[in-house]
């Protein structure tokens, strides 16, 4: 299994041991008990993941932490805008694939033990045992179990199905700062290798699971095939203009950088830093904050007779990568 998916895989199971600082893993993985087919069948079919939005890691699970699941299990990466809205839509069903209407259901959030630093609010209904969230709109980052008398983190938004088995969970991001934009969908982001999600800041990602309890046991899980959610949230794109450009040395020139989320819309009001490496002199502002068009700009200079190459590097406030802007100043 992929080591850079360690915790967050171990967010899928619902009993750990620490084994170091790098690694997590289930406290019952010395004895692995094969699932079997679960009572109750719970389906993401909206955004439905295929082969061109998610990164399925099914695969990953067979024969280690599937077992703490029902014997349908899937696991999926899919991508969402940091401080955007979510909305997530599953199908419960029996193992007969007969839906369960008019029942109350639940979208478990930031699941145990998964060390998800993702905050949300919610307008719907909650569940949770702990006593440290400001209000019941509020869900809380998971702690890993380091806090139980807290709850550990762990919420479940309360939801009812209609008539087709069908129940809609809404929330919104609240993290200042994501991942970077990946450079496909269906593909997993790089992460820092060798440390788990839950400490890497190149990772944001919240651990999702539907569930007819809202804080199920272990063999009540184990009666459950579902689809499991990493989601990871990711900063807008940052695009260079003009990416690369000979400009006059003596002269001023206005670079701009354009972010865009997932959807490709433009994204206003996010804060961008610049800096400089190279010839010509520092740049002349070192944030903005992006306009209507999710836009923002900065000015670079270079004396008469400056020769050589000029990069300017925009970062979205709190990002770890930035997309750079080439400039070569010429006589």
């Amino acid at each position: 299994m992929n080591k850079r998916l360690s915790r967050s895989i171990v967010a899928a199971v619902s009993s750990v041991v620490l084994l170091g600082a790098l690694a997590i893993q289930p406290a019952q993985a010395a004895g692995y008990v094969a699932p079997v087919n679960g009572s109750y069948v719970m389906r993401l079919v909206s955004p439905l993941p295929g082969a061109t939005n998610s990164v399925n890691l099914t695969a990953d699970a067979k024969g280690d932490w599937d077992q703490f699941y029902g014997k349908g299990l899937n696991a999926f990466i899919m991508y969402a805008d940091v401080k955007g809205d979510v909305s997530l839509t599953y199908k419960y069903t029996n193992a007969a694939g007969v839906a369960i209407t008019n029942a109350t259901v639940y979208l478990i959030v930031n699941k145990k033990y998964s060390c998800s630093k993702t905050t949300f609010s919610t307008t719907m209904g909650t569940n949770y045992p702990g006593s440290n969230r400001p209000n019941t709109s509020s869900i809380v980052r998971d702690w890993c179990g380091d806090q139980p008398a807290m709850g550990a983190g762990e919420t479940a938004i309360i939801g009812r199905t209609d008539s087709f088995g069908k129940a809609t969970f809404t929330m919104k991001n609240w993290n200042l700062s994501g991942e970077q934009y990946p450079s496909a969908l269906n593909k997993m982001n790089q992460y820092s290798k060798g440390i788990p999600c839950g400490d890497d800041t190149m990772c944001m990602q919240t651990t999702l699971a539907p569930s007819m309890s809202a804080h199920p046991s272990e063999s009540a899980e184990r009666g459950e095939d579902k689809d499991l959610l990493f989601l990871h949230f990711v900063n807008p794109k940052l695009t260079a203009l003009n990416p690369t450009q000979k400009v006059k040395a003596g002269t001023a020139k206005k670079l701009s950088f354009k972010l865009t989320n997932l959807a490709g819309v433009v994204v206003k009001g996010t804060t961008v830093t610049f800096e400089s490496y190279g010839e010509g002199d520092d740049v002349t502002e070192w944030s903005e904050v992006s306009d209507k068009d999710g836009l923002v700009s900065t000015t670079l200079k270079a004396p008469k007779g400056t020769l050589g190459l000029q990069v300017i590097r925009a970062k979205v406030y709190g990002a770890n990568k930035g997309t750079d802007a080439k400039i070569y100043w010429i006589k």
